[in-house]
C-alpha cells in the first residue's frame, strides 16, 4: 500500500514543497526555489516559470544546502516573454 500524501500542514510550501520568490517581483531578473522535501535543482538546470503576464526563462546558477534538509537555489531569468 503506498504511503499516504503528506497533508497541507507537513507540507509549508504546497503539495510539491516548492516556495518560489522572484526579485524584483514586478519584473524579475533573479529568482529563488527554495523547497524541504524536494530533490535539489543542478546548477545549469533550465526552467520556465509563469509570473504575473509573463513567462521567464531560468538559468540555476547556485544552490545552497540549508538546515533541516531544506535547499535553495538561486536562479537568473535568461529571457521574458508576455503570456
Amino acid at each position: 500500500m503506498p504511503a499516504p500524501s503528506p497533508s497541507s500542514s507537513a507540507a509549508p510550501f504546497g503539495a510539491h514543497d516548492y516556495q518560489i520568490r522572484c526579485t524584483p517581483a514586478e519584473a524579475p531578473r533573479e529568482v529563488n526555489i527554495r523547497a524541504r522535501a524536494a530533490l535539489p535543482l543542478r546548477v545549469g538546470d533550465l526552467y520556465t516559470i509563469g509570473h504575473r503576464d509573463r513567462l521567464c526563462d531560468l538559468v540555476v546558477e547556485e544552490i545552497s544546502l540549508l538546515a533541516g534538509g531544506d535547499w535553495n537555489a538561486r536562479c537568473q531569468v535568461s529571457n521574458s516573454h508576455p503570456l
